[in-house]
């Protein structure tokens, strides 16, 4: 097995109401994405893939301080465990973790981020079979698992079109 170099990428921001700031490892094209966005003091929810395999919904109007910055060595990404957590970030209290039943709630409450609406009161069920309501105008962190949200989306598309999306 060979030792091959590998750049990695890093972002570390630091919330409002977050004593210790967030570092995640991410892609180059994730690193530059929210690079420009930051500089452009975008106040939407940055939607990206860490290298560890989450996918994180942030909300650039609560970072109050970022750095980037990229490393050489070795390929540092890693799987989390297969659970279906969704972990919730909000002003002031501590963060809240449900596992989630339905991957396709997961991918529709991404797409809804996506959309840049304001305040949206959105919904995912739990494996406990409670509907978990949020709000999104405090929302600072929406974290999934990156596979969970995938096959969401996954799913949607083969309802919509009876077909599996192409590799």
């Amino acid at each position: 097995m060979s030792d091959k170099s590998f750049q990695s990428y890093f972002i570390k921001t630091w919330l409002k109401s977050i004593n210790e700031p967030l570092v995640f490892s991410v892609a180059e094209a994730a690193w530059g994405r929210f690079k420009r966005s930051y500089q452009a003091k975008k106040t939407d929810f940055f939607i990206f893939a860490t290298r560890d395999g989450r996918t994180l919904a942030l909300n650039l109007e609560y970072v109050q301080l970022a750095h980037v910055w990229k490393e050489s060595g070795k390929d540092v990404s890693s799987s989390t465990d297969p659970s279906c957590d969704v972990v919730l970030y909000f002003p002031d209290r501590a963060t809240e973790s449900f596992e989630a039943e339905n991957p396709v709630d997961l991918a529709n409450i991404f797409s809804a981020l996506k959309q840049r609406e304001e305040d949206q009161t959105l919904t995912f069920t739990a494996t406990s079979g409670k509907l978990v309501l949020f709000s999104t105008s405090e929302l600072m962190l929406l974290e999934a698992p990156t596979d969970f949200v995938e096959d969401g989306y996954r799913q949607i598309y083969y309802h919509e079109r009876g077909t599996l999306p192409p590799r």
